[in-house]
């Protein structure tokens, strides 16, 4: 860690101002104290991370992170790993199931480096004017009022030099690492790198046909998917001995492959829909009725009725911080089918005052064109 105080931390800001506090809560990780690298690992996700957002300070921190990672003698590697991963992609939402399209990325971020203002408050106009409908129009004018040309390319710049930050110092020799959970998030960490794919492609397809930790192979199994790789490193694993191997290895063939995958495959993703209870997989939080929903969303479009229920049924039992997306991918299922729809437009009714209140719910509602105001919905559904 010699080289961390060479770094210029109060030139670079992060959340809360300048970074000079960043070298400190990078040590602390190492400590012994097990309190003081959980402050200091939360500070990080808020500072450098925060809420999604990359900052000039952050990929100045990221070589010292991997550097931690590597390190047998770093307590909870695997937690940076995981940090990493999060100043890699943002939240990994934005990128399931298809995978961080790279090449899209990077042209999109030079277009946004490259434009004048003027072309950007023009771009923003018309992205307005093209709104689906009033609220969403409403929305978008919000954005383009409060909209910052300079800090807009200055959060641009930096969550793609984040990523490639992480990527330039990707630890994929954690890959045959001895701790199980360490090869775990070492797998999950680099699924997000396609570029790479030459050099981790291979490393992942001998963890899922020789690994002795179940949750590595299903976690090196379904990372196959997202680089891609080859169907053929992933179809044995179908017939594994051990469940969640298998469904990550129907969840990557169907991710692959959509309706050409094997039937086994398919009809273990459609029952995943209404799989219950957390996982220890990374993805989509361990939750496989999430990542089935989604997987299916992409590549399994005549499942729509079933995922439609399953969504249902979910958007029913969820939490009211959860209820949001689970409604988002619900009315998307449910757009060109007008019965599951009024049934998905009663589910949202009913769901909790607490639910309501998540202007992220409302937001979702606008942007389908639905009331956005639970007493307005329920006139509608009963006028319709």
């Amino acid at each position: 860690m010699d080289d961390l105080d060479r770094v210029s931390w109060g030139k670079l800001k992060h959340a809360y101002g300048r970074a000079t506090d960043v070298p400190g809560q990078i040590r602390a990780l190492a400590s012994a104290d097990e309190g003081e690298r959980q402050k200091a690992l939360s500070a990080l996700y808020g500072n450098i991370f925060h809420q999604g957002t990359r900052f000039p300070a952050t990929p100045h921190a990221v070589p010292f992170l991997a550097r931690l990672a590597a390190d047998p003698a770093t307590p909870d590697r695997e937690l940076i790993l995981h940090l990493l991963a999060s100043l890699a992609l943002g939240y990994e939402e934005g990128h399931l199931p298809e995978g961080v399209g790279i090449a899209r990325w990077r042209e999109e971020s030079a277009g946004v480096q490259s434009r004048t203002k003027e072309e950007a408050d023009a771009h923003l106009e018309q992205w307005v004017a093209e709104a689906p409908n009033d609220a969403v129009r409403r929305d978008r004018a919000y954005v383009l009022q409060t909209y910052d040309y300079k800090l807009e390319r200055m959060f641009d710049a930096a969550m793609l030099a984040s990523y490639d930050a992480v990527r330039e110092n990707l630890p994929t020799s954690l890959l045959t690492d001895g701790d199980p959970h360490v090869r775990t998030a070492a797998a999950y960490l680099v699924s997000w790198f396609p570029e790479e794919a030459d050099t981790t492609g291979p490393a992942l397809a001998g963890l899922v046909e020789a690994d002795a930790d179940p949750v590595t192979v299903a976690t090196a199994t379904f990372a196959l998917s997202l680089l891609p790789w080859p169907a053929a490193a992933i179809e044995p694993a179908l017939g594994h001995a051990d469940g969640l191997v298998r469904d990550a290895a129907a969840l990557a063939l169907v991710n692959l492959h959509g309706e050409d995958a094997p039937s086994q495959a398919r009809d273990a993703v459609v029952r995943l829909l209404t799989a219950t209870g957390d996982t220890p997989l990374p993805y989509a939080e361990g939750d496989l009725a999430t990542l089935a929903a989604r997987v299916s969303k992409r590549r399994l479009p005549g499942e729509a009725p079933a995922r439609a229920r399953a969504l249902i049924a979910r958007l029913a039992a969820a939490k009211p911080v959860d209820a949001f997306p689970i409604a988002g991918d619900l009315l998307e299922t449910v757009a060109d089918a007008p019965e599951l729809r009024r049934a998905a437009l009663t589910a949202i009714a009913d769901l909790s005052d607490d639910a309501w209140s998540w202007i992220n719910l409302q937001e979702v509602l606008r942007a389908h064109g639905v009331p956005d105001d639970r007493d307005a919905l329920r006139e509608h559904l009963r006028d319709h």
